[in-house]
């Protein structure tokens, strides 16, 4: 619940219940009374917009609101300027509800944009007032940028092209019209210039009057193809692919004209022998390389595998050769998969769809492989389109060992989640665990319960033994806590000597007491510091709730018990 004092006093005073998951979700929301102001808050609205928590309820002005990026249907919110009233936008919505992006300023009256672009959603209320929902697409725009310019750069690239558009006259077997006026790139005589029989190459000329043949006598839509040589006026051979089709007829089915495209395959020709070369280059690195590497066709069925993706899942590559690669690249399936599974699965071949479409350049995902030792390892899979032997387009994937990696992330996700002393949950952790916990209690009912622990005098140990005997007495007592869990409850740290025990099933307050009363008997039990044993009391404060209340009531209630027992006298527990 956010409620706030407004910095503008002649504004009706609101308050309104938030949903605990709503705040916990991060959705950034706001609701405008119909008065003409913001009603309520949440803090991820706060935090997106960069509005003061304290002074945002009450406010008659969207301070945040910047230069629209996409109008609202039918231009309704055109004039609403870089920072509105709530009174004009509430007026826009009587029409229609809005969805638009909006560029955010600094603050009221801001100039500086750059902060951020956000998806603004504006419902109109029932009341006559309106629901605001934000969300960040800053990336988005950033993305669609990048995409504008990469568009660009293809027309570019398509209106550099060196590529010869021609119309052939195929009477009188001269070149009509050329883009780049290539009759001497075609080796074909211009309208007004003999046949330059010369310029063909003496070896490929056979070859050009075979394809000009082959127009006259082609049949409808059929494409016509000739690569020859052509000695330009250097004496320099250069090499031309032609693909041509007859456009033209007369009334008995003659051939007249022809349009085509022709290339210059000089460089490519000449580099074939260099590709030769690389693809065997590509082999050798594909058999030798230190990284598993798998080569499949589009149909599925694994053609290549190397030595080193058969060393890291423990298989003999031969026996990989010839089996559907999604056993080997997919998420693995299991006994009767679940949805989530068949979605992963469905997710996969998705990917090699985007690849084949050129939609995506490589595809990235994570594998688990059980092996054959009984050993489990993760493997970051890498896959890109490339072509066979044979030139057919084929799908080659780099399957790397990302176990340790793996490792070390969970390691980082324990350390974020954990206490580092005593190795018990943080107050995260718990709060995380009593939201699922309670969820769990209102769909099943029963009960669940909070024991707040608190030790008592602990300050006397840390002045009299040092700090090292104190981080010894709070792993102890962790330690006992832990035995005291059943299945399902959680023991956590949440601040120096303060202890929280979330409990599931506690069906009655008689259950609550029979759990409190064995955590002060277990804490009560002397512990060996080395050099003196001593023996530490607890305050528990313990609340119970069958789903009624939410994580942090249920949590104060606890707290406020843990207080009346110190205030009893310590070494005791009281029930909230």
């Amino acid at each position: 619940m956010r409620t706030s004092t407004s910095a503008y006093p002649a504004a009706p005073a609101v308050t309104v219940p938030w949903d605990e998951a709503l705040e916990r979700a991060g959705v950034a929301l706001a609701l405008l009374h119909p008065a003409g102001h913001v009603a309520a808050a949440t803090g991820a609205y706060c935090r997106l917009t960069g509005e003061d928590p304290a002074a945002v309820v009450g406010t008659p002005v969207l301070s945040w609101w910047g230069a629209l990026r996409d109008r609202a249907p039918g231009g309704a919110l055109d004039g609403l300027g870089p920072a509105p009233t709530v009174a004009a936008v509430l007026a826009v919505l009587t029409a229609v509800d809005v969805e638009l992006d909006v560029e955010l300023h600094e603050g009221p009256g801001g100039d500086r944009a750059g902060r951020g672009v956000v998806r603004v959603q504006l419902t109109a209320a029932e009341d006559g007032g309106a629901v605001v929902l934000l969300r960040e697409v800053s990336a988005e725009h950033a993305e669609r940028a990048a995409l504008r310019a990469r568009l660009a750069q293809q027309e570019a690239v398509i209106a550099a092209s060196p590529d010869t558009i021609y119309r052939l006259d195929l009477g009188v077997g001269h070149v009509e019209w050329s883009s780049t006026g290539g009759a001497c790139l075609l080796g074909l005589p211009a309208a007004d210039d003999p046949f330059p029989a010369d310029l063909v190459h003496p070896e490929d000329l056979p070859g050009v009057r075979r394809a000009v043949e082959a127009l006259h006598a082609a049949a409808p839509g059929e494409i016509v193809e000739c690569t020859y040589r052509v000695v330009d006026g250097q004496g320099q051979e250069r090499w031309v692919h032609t693909r041509s089709t007859v456009t033209d007829r007369d009334g008995a089915g003659r051939a007249l004209r022809a349009v085509g495209i022709a290339q210059d395959l000089t460089e490519t020709i000449t580099t074939m022998d260099a590709l030769a070369g690389s693809e065997r280059r590509f082999h050798e690195v594909f058999a030798r390389g230190p990284v598993g590497m798998v080569l499949f066709g589009l149909e599925g069925w694994i053609s290549e595998v190397n030595d080193a993706l058969g060393a890291l899942l423990e298989r003999d590559t031969a026996d990989l050769v010839g089996t559907p690669a999604a056993e080997l690249l997919d998420p693995p399936a299991e006994q009767g998969p679940s949805a989530q599974e068949r979605e992963e699965r469905a997710g996969a071949q998705a990917q090699l769809q985007r690849l084949l479409d050129g939609t995506d350049e490589v595809a990235h995902r994570e594998r688990r492989f059980d092996l054959p030792s009984g050993r489990t390892v993760w493997a970051q899979v890498t896959l890109s389109l490339t072509s066979s032997s044979t030139g057919e387009p084929a799908f080659l994937a780099f399957v790397e060992d990302v176990t340790a990696r793996k490792r070390e992330a969970e390691q980082l996700e324990h350390a974020a989640l954990h206490d580092p002393l005593t190795g018990l949950p943080n107050r995260a952790k718990a709060e995380d665990r009593l939201g699922t916990a309670l969820a769990r209690t209102r769909r099943r009912g029963g009960g669940c319960a909070v024991l707040f622990v608190d030790l008592d005098h602990f300050k006397d140990v840390n002045d009299s033994l040092g700090h090292a005997a104190g981080d010894d007495l709070l792993r102890e007592v962790a330690d006992r806590l832990r035995g005291l869990l059943r299945t399902g409850d959680v023991a956590a740290r949440i601040g120096g000597d303060e202890f929280v025990l979330v409990c599931e099933d506690v069906v009655d307050a008689r259950a609550l007491t029979a759990i409190a009363e064995r955590v002060c008997e277990r804490i009560t039990i002397p512990v060996d510091l080395g050099t003196r044993t001593v023996t530490v009391t607890a305050s528990v404060g313990a609340a119970r709730t069958d789903g009624a209340l939410g994580p942090e009531e249920l949590l104060r209630a606890a707290d406020r018990a843990m207080y009346r027992a110190k205030a009893a006298g310590r070494a005791c527990w009281r029930a909230a």
